[in-house]
């Protein structure tokens, strides 16, 4: 694999999946919520069965093939973004995010879980090792609210998805500012 200077950052977000500090976007795989209605039913199934009876194993089985039918599209979806990444960067920052904490919030746990975050930063940290690429992980503290233009920090809610610095002008997408704050920190540190 040829030799690359590139650097990128990377904002993983739960609208999609991953945002470069480019404007480069990775869809957010929504594989499975479309199974979640045959993922219940399967479990309902099981919890009725009489425990150690041979119906029961059976469906224990057809469950856990289903899980391994919702689980499979996701890896190769990480396994295909985390390649195009390391292929394109020689180095690639992301956030060191706290998913178990993160879970804790329920309106945003299902969103975080599907997203699997620490399965992309997983699979493309030990492609890049394979390849001689760097990843680093950055603190994620205040990566979204530093205007990365000024660095005047410019607060907002989490439901503004517009950056806009009063202080310099400068209007972004919230998920590129962010991800642009995430390579100067990476480059910094």
């Amino acid at each position: 694999m040829p030799e690359s200077k590139e650097t990128v950052g990377i904002d993983l977000g739960v609208k999609h999946l991953a945002i470069t500090f480019d404007g480069e976007f990775y869809e957010h795989p929504k594989f499975p919520r479309e199974s979640e209605r045959k993922l219940h039913r399967k479990q309902r199934v099981v919890s009725r069965k009489k425990k150690g009876a041979a119906r029961r194993r059976k469906a224990i089985r057809e469950l856990a093939r289903l899980h391994e039918h919702i689980a499979n599209p996701r890896r190769d979806y990480a396994h295909k973004v985390s390649r195009k990444l390391v292929n394109s960067y020689g180095l690639i920052a992301f956030e060191n995010l706290n998913v178990q904490g993160m879970v804790k919030n329920h309106h945003l746990a299902k969103s975080i879980v599907d997203a699997a975050w620490n399965q992309l930063v997983r699979y493309t940290t030990y492609k890049a090792e394979e390849a001689g690429r760097g990843v680093v992980l950055v603190d994620p503290k205040n990566t979204s609210q530093p205007c990365s233009n000024c660095g005047e920090i410019v607060s907002k809610k989490l439901s503004e998805r517009m950056h806009h610095c009063e202080h310099c002008g400068y209007v972004q997408d919230r998920d590129i500012n962010a991800a642009q704050n995430i390579l100067k920190r990476a480059l910094a540190g």
